[in-house]
């Protein structure tokens, strides 16, 4: 059955183009976790908000933030109204957000998400390691058999929000099937990316600065070729769910709807849409439900507890 078009029935809504779902009547403002190269984040979320001005008849402008916490502070504290977050990151949105948020769209393969563990090539060489020649979702024992290459090792994560950078492969890595703990079998303790996102950590491995790390899978496929042979992909985590849309809970519904509705619209056989698609590595968006995130949620909780986000 085919969608209902954007802009049907707007006029019959309590909330007008003008307003926005926003007393002052000014556009409705997003932004997204700083997890990539931000000149091309930049030129991207313009793509986007040229798309979602025009198919939902409102204004509509990105605002940048510094890193992942300030992208989860904004959308709490009113800053902005709708925002592209990580697995964690939703999941703290959602916990610090007044009325929670709406859980908007995801890309299809955010359900499905993985996370790469990347060497220096020239140490990988002298350990024996290979590079994988598939690199299809891995296992707990495929993990516990690199643990070993890993420890005494200097390492790197990205983000200590990050779920596919740190907290899904830190809750792998300290899973008693894999038994390694980042604080003392890591070298010095592990490296976090405060700066630069998944590419930060690629270029870490690459250069050497560690001999291993552990990024979204997405951002090593897109990488430059010369760069993903100096940092080879050695390992795979598990499945887990991770990014998603999301909007303040403060956001009329109707509106949240139309939302959804402009990015379930994108269609990568459309030439008009392909900047949007490509400002998020997305071949298609669908709709979610919020139970989808509760692997994160309880990966999350228990990571608390043990202070390992602090």
């Amino acid at each position: 059955m085919k969608r209902r078009r954007m802009l049907q029935g707007l006029a019959a809504l309590p909330w007008s183009a003008t307003a926005c779902g926003r007393k002052d009547g000014t556009a409705l403002r997003f932004s997204g976790i700083p997890d990539g190269d931000k000149s091309a984040l930049k030129e991207g979320y313009a793509a986007v908000s040229a798309y979602l001005s025009k198919a939902m008849d409102i204004p509509v402008q990105a605002t940048p933030v510094p890193d992942y916490t300030a992208a989860v502070t904004a959308l709490a504290n009113g800053g902005i109204d709708f925002a592209w977050l990580g697995g964690v990151t939703t999941v703290q949105a959602e916990q610090r957000t007044p009325d929670g948020v709406h859980f908007v769209a995801a890309r299809a393969s955010d359900l499905h998400f993985k996370s790469y563990i990347i060497g220096n090539a020239a140490v990988a060489e002298s350990l024996g390691l290979q590079p994988l020649t598939s690199r299809a979702p891995g296992s707990l024992a495929s993990l516990a058999a690199l643990a070993t290459s890993l420890r005494g090792r200097r390492f790197s994560f990205g983000s200590k929000s990050s779920t596919s950078g740190h907290v899904m492969p830190r809750a792998f890595f300290s899973d008693p099937a894999v038994g390694l703990d980042p604080e003392s079998d890591f070298a010095g303790g592990p490296v976090y990316q405060a700066q630069g996102g998944h590419a930060a950590t690629l270029r870490a491995v690459a250069s050497r600065a560690v001999d291993f790390g552990v990024l979204n899978f997405a951002s090593w496929e897109q990488a430059d070729p010369a760069l993903q042979a100096q940092a080879p992909v050695l390992g795979v985590t598990p499945e887990f769910v991770d990014y998603c849309l999301v909007a303040r809970g403060s956001m009329p519904k109707a509106q949240a709807e139309a939302l959804a509705d402009a990015f379930l619209a994108l269609d990568a056989s459309n030439e008009g849409h392909a900047p949007v698609l490509a400002a998020f590595a997305a071949e298609r968006f669908v709709r979610v439900t919020p139970s989808s995130w509760d692997g994160i949620r309880d990966v999350l909780a228990s990571l608390q507890d043990a202070g390992a986000l602090k």
